[in-house]
Order: C-alpha cells, then structure tokens, then sequence
C-alpha cells in the first residue's frame, strides 16, 4: 500500500518501510483490513449509543449482571438534581423570610 506524495511525478510513501520513492503504477495494492476494523468498532459503538436508549440494557464494557445500570443512574441523577434544586429553594424562601422579618 502507497500513500501518494505526488501525483504528477508518481512519489509515494510506503508506510510500512517509511521509504519515499518512485510508485510503481502496476504493484497497486491496498490493505483495508484496518480501515474495515475501525469502521466494524464504530459500528458495535454506534449500537451500543442506540442500545443505552433502553434502560434495561447494558454498556458494552460493563461487567455481567448489571441490567438496568441506566435506570439506577438515572434515578441517582434525578435525586442529586431534585436535592440541589430542592436546597436552592429553601434558600431563596429562607432570604425572602429575613427581608420580611
């Protein structure tokens, strides 16, 4: 496999050797082995996004046994946003209970 330099002057780069040199326009190869490993681990990413919609599933990198991760984080989340919200409120009532007083 050849990265082209030049087009014009057939310069390529062989990224295996690290060699530059004149390309060979009949020995044209390509190796798209990596290019088709890292489009199949977008994929599995991809599906796994789509799957973390449901809230009985699990991550792609979580430990078996662990179904209905997303819900419990969920509900951690909605109870640290309820608790902060809920304190924010009783200050705000509390200042505008000492400016009456």
């Amino acid at each position: 496999m050849y990265v082209l330099i030049d087009i014009e002057e057939n310069v390529a780069l062989n990224p295996e050797t690290g060699l530059f040199g004149e390309m060979d326009e009949h020995l044209i190869t390509a190796n798209l082995a990596m290019m088709v490993e890292s489009v199949d681990r977008l994929g599995r990413i991809g599906k796994d996004l789509f799957d973390s919609l449901d809230p009985m599933t699990t991550p792609m990198v979580s430990h078996p046994g662990r179904e209905g991760i997303y819900r419990n984080a969920g509900r951690v989340a909605n109870l640290a946003y309820g608790f902060i919200f809920g304190m924010l409120l009783a200050a705000l009532v509390a200042l505008g209970l000492k400016g009456v007083m």
